[in-house]
């Protein structure tokens, strides 16, 4: 019987590493049923959930951390978790920055009981407009009770030039 967990892990980018431990995965008789990994300058971040039979999880996961000493590996147990009544929507949120905005806007999604799947913020200097322009792509686990368009309302009183779009 094959037992999925969630493997994150965090390092120095070094070429191939990534494919080595799909290697590694594929090599014990696993595989990773999803994953994502993100690069920022020299470090990078990865989360791959892996299914493996039940009795060959604890060696992969002794290999992972053998194999990349230099790398930093946590395991969690994977939770059935009921997710039939809910949908994922993805958003897009650009207005002028300030400090205190993604905080903001992670509390509104918090006061509504959603689940931030996927976050990614950045902040760019426009010269021609004298300012730092915030932007933000999210992806939020939502209700089916609860509409988008109630989502977009709520985010866009984060600033009063937000422009907030359903992708």
């Amino acid at each position: 019987m094959n037992k999925m967990f969630v493997t994150t892990v965090t390092g120095v980018v070094t070429p191939g590493v990534v494919k080595a431990m799909a290697n590694l995965t594929r090599e014990a008789g696993g595989e990773w049923l999803s994953s994502k990994v993100i690069k920022m300058d020299a470090w990078f971040a990865a989360m791959m959930k892996v299914a493996i039979a039940e009795d060959k999880v604890a060696d992969l996961q002794a290999d992972f951390v053998q194999q990349f000493p230099e790398l930093t590996f946590s395991f969690s147990d994977m939770a059935e978790v009921l997710s039939e009544h809910t949908r994922s929507l993805r958003f897009n949120v650009d207005c002028s920055d300030r400090p205190g905005l993604t905080r903001e806007i992670v509390d509104i999604l918090s006061n509504l009981d959603l689940e931030v799947e996927q976050m990614e913020c950045n902040r760019v200097h426009v010269s021609t407009l004298g300012q730092t322009v915030f932007s933000a792509k999210l992806a939020v686990s939502v209700p089916d009770e609860i509409s988008g368009d109630s989502i977009i309302e709520l985010l866009e009183n984060v600033s009063q030039d937000a422009r907030v779009s359903l992708t």
